[in-house]
């Protein structure tokens, strides 16, 4: 076998691979498409008024956005948070939900139960980070929800030039500026 015909050969396996892998690709979005369909269909026969489509995209949008924000950060469950934050005490998630009450601490609400975004804790273990408090007041202030905080901590803002504002979270003074300008804003 000459060196152009064994080239010849390992680019055709290549290819047949890649298409192998391509239809893999195609199976399993039709399958979740079929599943999404099945799932959504009596969800949305439930619902006593018309529902639009821009609705439903926006929901989709924002289940998106919630599982970048696990899979980038992690959504911790109490038992997690405690144990983090060094508590000793039985019941680990009673501490995150008290440290949450409190204003220390971002709580979501998914999947039935209250997790919490990992971005909030610091590098040392035990710590939240300190601009975490200050902005739960201000969404406190404005009447917002954490749910609103922690989406728009992970969105782009104008306010700080594009950027995330979970990126800037070592930078308390340009975090809050930015969520002051974000929630205080009046039309």
């Amino acid at each position: 076998m000459t060196i152009k015909t064994a080239v010849s050969v390992n680019d055709g396996k290549r290819q047949g691979l890649q298409e192998s892998a391509a239809e893999a690709a195609l199976e399993a979005a039709a399958v979740n498409m079929r599943r999404s369909i099945e799932a959504l269909r009596p969800a949305l026969a439930s619902v006593p008024f018309p529902v639009s489509p821009s609705m439903v995209q926006g929901l989709q949008e924002t289940e998106n956005a919630w599982r970048s924000i696990e899979q980038q950060f992690g959504l911790l469950d109490g038992a997690e948070v405690g144990a983090l934050l060094g508590s000793k005490a039985r019941g680990r998630s009673s501490y995150a939900a008290d440290k949450r009450k409190a204003g220390q601490l971002i709580g979501i609400k998914r999947r039935n139960s209250l997790l919490y975004p990992g971005f909030q804790f610091g590098q040392q273990r035990g710590e939240v980070r300190e601009v975490i408090p200050a902005l739960i007041g201000i969404i406190r202030q404005f009447e917002r929800s954490e749910d609103d905080l922690a989406q728009w901590l992970c969105d782009p803002s104008g306010y700080l030039d594009g950027g995330r504002p979970v990126d800037y979270l070592d930078e308390p003074g340009k975090v809050l500026a930015a969520a002051e300008g974000h929630y205080g804003v009046q039309w």
